[in-house]
């Protein structure tokens, strides 16, 4: 292994580099060939470097847009010690091998998240001279090590002092890797502002450019005999990835998928009220808010589906109290597999604590950012390719449309309005009866994923009385995410008791539907919004 002799250390990122340069300065004898404000913090710090002007014998150029596209930095970066001609070409040309570059770029991604920046201000954060320096040395990293970030000096330092001034051909590759995963997000960032800057309308756009890190690896897959790992979106800032483990095993892929549900049920729901959503299989079998009592709020939820709720993910939008812990901890035949919640009183999380595989993770203030967390698409992958949408963030009540005799208090809309939040999130079809308590709603029935309306909500209606909730269905609400092609589903519902049914609208026979609900003297709400979820 080459000993390190000459480096190149020019960075946006600062952090470290003073350290770093020391230690190749002192303990290795490299010689520094630097730029600009670099250059200058070496100085200031007593630190002997080369001007990148002097070694190339050429002024930099245009306010620093030509600083280091040279033939000597180049050429010293590119040429393949190991072939006979470069060599001769590098002599008769005065080309100096250089041996390491020291870059991380201009940081283009930061900059345009400010609300009010122009192009000229953009366009002028679009590194050059870096990418070209770090992809030379990339290219040619049997002969040349390249560091794209303060996070690596350690590494090479470790390295260059168990290798006497040297580094392995293993980290050279993996360094040179990197590099070009960095470029890839970069270029795919300008890209996709450009775009956007030049068609801002445009919600979809001809080409999307995503880059994608590795957070952590799954246990296993979907199922058991499936690899899997889940990866942060780097142009998200926002996503599951800020929450934070407190407790439990690892999260699984199916834990992964449950828990975006669950946090986006909450999203969906008022925040000065407690809300408990419990799910399986990413579809809700448990709901309730509560204007006052959290543990309430939790038990209306529960008893909703208690078989269901086995196993299942529960999320809650406040601070979990200890009240709320003991009952998941103590109560007989609850068994929690993830819990949610912003954050935790510290007794709360002791007794949570002394069920050692369930996951406990806390989203801190991720319930305050909605409309941060859905400036993004939705993407599902097929064979070959991907979906892309919107994300369905948009209120569910598009407009509010009582089209029986039958009318509704307010009492009542704001009943229908959380069953039709339910049935969005069940998978479609779906159907949830609600019913209202003195301080708040709850779910008493949610049936998901049948192929026929009308069986979705008799599934609805035979879970409710199987949990005991037959009485509870007089007086209920129904939310149904799409229009009744027939009567047979309000009929179903209304014979068990629903006074009030909320869906879109839109079938081709929706005047046989409202006169079906007034001969039943059912009160029913088209909202002209469809809420499907495959």
């Amino acid at each position: 292994m080459k000993k390190i002799e000459r480096v190149i250390i020019s960075v946006f990122d600062k952090k470290g580099v003073l350290d770093f340069a020391k230690v190749l300065k002192n303990e290795f004898d490299v010689e520094i060939l630097s730029t600009g404000g670099t250059g200058t913090l070496l100085k200031e710090s007593g630190i002997t470097y080369k001007k990148i002007s002097e070694f190339t014998e050429s002024p930099e150029m245009f306010d620093g847009r030509i600083k280091t596209l040279h033939p000597r930095i180049e050429g010293g970066l590119l040429y393949r010690r190991s072939i006979q001609k470069d060599i001769d070409e590098a002599i008769k040309y005065n080309i100096k091998p250089i041996d390491m570059v020291v870059c991380n770029l201009y940081q283009f991604q930061k900059v345009i998240e400010k609300p009010d920046i122009t192009l000229a201000e953009a366009l002028e954060m679009i590194d050059i001279g870096g990418p070209t320096m770090i992809r030379s040395a990339a290219k040619n990293f049997p002969d040349v090590i390249v560091v794209p970030s303060p996070e690596y000096y350690n590494i090479i330092i470790n390295e260059l002092r168990t290798n006497e001034g040297s580094i392995t051909d293993k980290t050279r590759l993996f360094l040179a890797q990197k590099v070009f995963s960095i470029m890839a997000e970069y270029n795919g960032a300008i890209a996709n502002y450009l775009q956007k800057y030049y068609n801002p309308d445009a919600i979809l756009p001809d080409t999307i450019i995503k880059a994608y890190e590795k957070v952590q690896d799954c246990r296993y897959g979907e199922n058991w005999d499936q690899s899997a790992a889940y990866y942060r979106d780097l142009s998200a800032k926002l996503g599951l990835h800020n929450f934070k483990q407190l407790g439990g095993k690892e999260i699984s892929f199916n834990n992964f998928l449950d828990i975006d549900s669950c946090i986006q049920m909450l999203l969906d729901f008022q925040k000065e009220y407690h809300v408990t959503a419990i799910l399986k299989h990413t579809s809700p079998n448990g709901l309730a808010i509560d204007k006052k009592d959290q543990l309430r709020c939790i038990q209306m939820a529960f008893k909703c589906d208690p078989m269901s709720a086995f196993g299942g993910i529960w999320g809650v939008n406040k601070e979990l109290t200890t009240s709320v812990a003991d009952f998941i901890v103590n109560k007989e035949n609850i068994f929690v597999d993830v819990i949610l919640a912003p954050s935790f009183e510290l007794e709360a999380l002791e007794i949570l604590k002394q069920k050692k595989n369930m996951r406990i993770l806390e989203f801190n203030n991720f319930l305050d950012k909605r409309d941060e967390i859905y400036n993004n698409l939705e993407i599902r992958s097929t064979l070959g390719g991907v979906l892309i949408q919107e994300y369905d963030s948009k209120p569910v009540i598009k407009e509010w449309n009582v089209v029986s005799k039958k009318k509704v208090d307010n009492i009542e809309k704001e009943a229908l309005i959380f069953a039709y939040k339910v049935s969005k999130w069940a998978k479609s079809n779906s159907a949830c009866f609600a019913q209202i308590h003195d301080n708040g709603i709850y779910s008493i029935g949610i049936g998901a994923g049948q192929q026929s309306r009308v069986h979705v909500v008799k599934l609805a209606i035979q879970k409710a009385i199987e949990f005991g909730h037959k009485e509870e269905l007089k007086n209920s609400v129904m939310g149904t995410d799409s229009f009744f092609p027939f009567p047979d589903g309000l009929e179903a519902a209304v014979e068990v008791g629903a006074k009030a049914i909320i869906h879109p609208g839109g079938s081709i026979r929706d005047e046989e539907i409202i006169k079906r609900a007034d001969e039943l003297d059912c009160a029913l709400i088209f909202c002209g919004k469809r809420v499907f979820r495959h």
